[in-house]
C-alpha cells in the first residue's frame, strides 16, 4: 500500500427553487385553581357566656390550634375548622386544589423562492496499487458522488434558512396569537374546574365537619370543665372532684351555705 491519492471533482448548480412551509407556535399557559364549601354553626345560643371565655383560653393552649386575626383555626385534611370568637360560630371549610394546564395554537403558511448559486468539491481516495480495490476510477465516482451530495446538501440548507427567516418574520404575530387563544382557554378551564372543585368541596363537607367537630367539641368539653371549677372557686368550693371516665365528665364539690 502507497501513500493515499486524491480525486476532486468541482460542481455548480443555479438555484432558483420555489418552497412552502407551515409555521406553528404553541404557548403554554397554567394556573393554580381552588374550590370550597364552608358552613358556619352559632354557638351562642346552646353554650354560655362563661364558657366561651373559657374556650378561648384552651384553644389558645392546645396543640393544633392557632390563633390568627383574632380567630382560632385546625387545619384539617382537606380543610379546616375556624372559631371565630367575635361572631362565636364554628366554621368548617372543605378545600380542594389542582392546577389547570391549556395550549394556545397559532398556524400560519407561507412560501418563497430560493435564489442562489451553489459550488462544492467533492473529494475520492485511491492508492496506485489498487490496494482496498480503491483505484483512481473509483475515486472518481466518489468524488463525483460527493459533490452532488454536497450540493443536495446546500439546496437543503438554503431552503431551510430562507424558511427560518420567513418564520422569524411572523413569529412575533403567531406568538401573540397563540397566547391570547391560550389565556381565553385558561380563564375557561379555571371556570369548569373550579365549579367540578366547589361540588367535590360541597360532598366533602359532611366527613370533614364530623372529624372537624370532634376536635372542636373536645377543646369545648376543656372549657365546660374550666368554667365549672372557675365559678366552684368563685364561690369558695370545698371537696372539688374532677374525673372523666368513658369520655364523660363529673365535676362535684360543696358550696358553702
Amino acid at each position: 500500500m502507497c501513500n493515499p491519492r486524491r480525486v476532486r471533482v468541482d460542481a455548480a448548480r443555479h438555484l432558483q427553487e420555489a418552497w412552502e412551509a407551515e409555521v406553528t407556535r404553541v404557548i403554554q399557559r397554567s394556573a393554580d385553581v381552588t374550590g370550597e364549601a364552608r358552613l358556619r354553626e352559632p354557638l351562642d345560643a346552646a353554650v354560655g357566656g362563661p364558657t366561651l371565655v373559657m374556650l378561648e383560653q384552651v384553644l389558645a393552649a392546645l396543640d393544633g390550634w392557632e390563633e390568627t386575626d383574632g380567630s382560632f383555626r385546625h387545619e384539617l385534611d382537606g380543610g379546616y375548622i375556624a372559631y371565630h370568637p367575635d361572631t362565636q360560630e364554628l366554621e368548617i371549610v372543605a378545600t380542594l386544589s389542582d392546577q389547570v394546564t391549556v395550549e394556545g395554537t397559532a398556524t400560519q403558511r407561507t412560501s418563497g423562492t430560493v435564489e442562489a448559486s451553489l459550488e462544492v468539491t467533492g473529494v475520492g481516495t485511491y492508492y496506485d496499487d489498487g490496494w482496498g480495490d480503491l483505484t483512481e476510477e473509483t475515486a472518481q465516482r466518489e468524488a463525483t458522488r460527493n459533490a452532488q451530495e454536497l450540493l443536495e446538501q446546500r439546496r437543503r440548507e438554503a431552503i431551510d434558512a430562507a424558511q427560518h427567516d420567513a418564520a422569524q418574520i411572523i413569529a412575533a404575530d403567531l406568538e401573540r396569537a397563540a397566547d391570547a387563544q391560550a389565556h381565553a382557554a385558561l380563564l375557561q378551564a379555571q371556570a369548569d374546574r373550579v365549579e367540578q372543585l366547589h361540588a367535590a368541596a360541597r360532598r366533602r363537607l359532611t366527613a370533614l365537619g364530623v372529624q372537624g367537630r370532634n376536635l372542636f367539641y373536645r377543646a369545648l368539653a376543656d372549657a365546660y370543665r374550666e368554667a365549672i371549677l372557675a365559678y366552684a372557686r368563685s364561690r369558695g368550693a370545698e371537696g372539688v372532684v374532677c374525673v372523666e371516665r368513658d369520655g364523660v365528665l363529673e365535676i362535684e364539690f360543696n358550696l358553702r351555705g
